[in-house]
């Protein structure tokens, strides 16, 4: 009994032996398919961390007082005058007026 037992197990070894490297050759395959997958993510990623960079630098570009100067004066303001203010007190900031153009 024990020597057909062993006989079976001698026998199956090598079909075991070609399934498992089967197994293996898949399994390698499917690793270096989302390896690919990955790396295309991590480029994407860059890009989009460049992206936001620049974003970021024009958002605070376009923030800026010169910029914010700039589109003042494009909309019609101008630099207030010294007489178009008025101070209650001397220890308040000045309020200004109410001039129609």
């Amino acid at each position: 009994m024990i020597a057909s037992l062993a006989r079976f197990v001698v026998r199956r070894i090598p079909l075991v032996v070609v399934v498992l490297i089967v197994a293996e050759i898949f399994v390698t395959n499917e690793l270096a398919g989302l390896g690919q997958d990955v790396g295309l993510l991590d480029t994407q990623i860059d890009t989009l961390k460049e992206e936001n960079q620049l974003l970021r630098e024009q958002t605070a570009s376009a923030s800026s007082l010169l910029s914010l100067a700039a589109q003042a004066r494009g909309f019609g303001f101008r630099e207030p005058t010294p007489s178009q203010f008025l101070s209650l007190v001397p220890e308040q900031f000045p309020v200004a007026l109410n001039q129609s153009l």
